[in-house]
């Protein structure tokens, strides 16, 4: 995987993709990004089996479909890594989850649980996003940037 955290959307890809994507698509793409910031790349089957509890086949299946949408690279018995636009697209997926989540707590007071947030993320459109998050104190600005899991509270333990 290349760094991305600095590209903008329109040096990989159209902010679209995301808005294109399904929820388990990007469910998928963010998992790949956890285990990557983790330290293991790339990341297998099992690894995203056990990760999202899920199934094999499903693991399978996914990659098949996030790799033929350039999302993914996968190479059998090796595992998978996204490529530069599929970790754009993780990046901009998180970053909608945590822009929800913080305005809940701080302009609401409300604890959002993250799968809520996250499928609030995608029911609403990247500017509808970016007003929330202009409303926030978030850190990030259309993609998340963190480097490690452990520095943003977007991945889940």
């Amino acid at each position: 995987m290349s760094e991305t955290t600095s590209r903008t959307p329109s040096d990989v890809e159209s902010p679209a993709v995301v808005d294109d994507l399904t929820p388990a698509e990007g469910r998928y793409l963010c998992g790949v990004l956890y285990r990557t910031l983790v330290g293991s790349t790339p990341v297998s089957n099992h690894e995203l089996t056990e990760y999202l509890g899920v199934s094999g086949a499903s693991v399978t299946g996914m990659i098949e479909s996030l790799a033929a949408e350039r999302l993914l690279e996968y190479e059998r018995y090796r595992g998978v890594e996204l490529t530069d636009r599929g970790e754009w697209v993780a990046r901009a997926v998180l970053w909608r989850r945590c822009a929800i989540q913080k305005f809940f707590e701080q302009g609401l007071g409300l604890s959002l649980k993250d799968n809520r947030a996250y499928r609030i993320g995608f029911e609403l459109s990247r500017e509808q996003v970016r007003t929330i998050g202009d409303r926030t104190d978030q850190p990030c600005r259309d993609h998340c940037e963190a480097s490690s899991a452990a520095e943003c509270d977007v991945f889940p333990d």
